[in-house]
């Protein structure tokens, strides 16, 4: 399965994360992007489960079972305010290329807060193999973000 990019930025890897949560892999295997727009999409058809406004962060559930999510800034940090706007709300089905939620990325510069997105898939221990295809820039659904591999059987 190919996972298009939900957003626009700069990729990069967990271990670079500032937050030890990223960096050990406690929220699953994924990458950050450090947003230059401020839209995120659904990269496939998803089932919203959640969302926690006050830390920026959205889960959401595929068909075939895989839960993503989606963390704008640190969790540490929950000074998003206003400029966090989420157009989804739990139990929502989404198409792909659906605009789950907007941000301001440079006010949040402005701010001292990180502006990225972290996108990591909370159960991707029951795959094979997850091959990360990004580094430097990438286009929101226009580039590959990840190929995921099933266990054979």
């Amino acid at each position: 399965m190919r996972i298009m990019s939900p957003a626009t930025g700069s990729v990069i890897q967990l271990s670079d994360a500032p937050s030890a949560l990223y960096r050990n892999r406690l929220l699953g295997e994924g990458v950050g992007i450090v947003l230059t727009k401020g839209e995120v999409f659904a990269p496939f058809p998803l089932i919203v489960t959640a969302i926690n406004a006050a830390k920026g962060s959205l889960t959401a559930t595929t068909a075939k079972g895989l839960k993503l999510q989606f963390q704008i800034g640190q969790p540490e940090q929950n000074q998003h305010g206003e400029r966090l706007q989420f157009h989804v709300k739990p139990g929502d089905k989404v198409a792909a290329r659906h605009c789950l939620f907007t941000c301001d990325p440079l006010w949040m510069k402005q701010q001292g807060l990180s502006p990225c997105l972290y996108f990591t898939l909370l159960n991707g221990k029951q795959l094979a193999a997850i091959q990360c295809h990004s580094s430097g820039s990438i286009r929101a659904l226009e580039e590959p973000l990840f190929t995921l591999f099933a266990e054979p059987g």
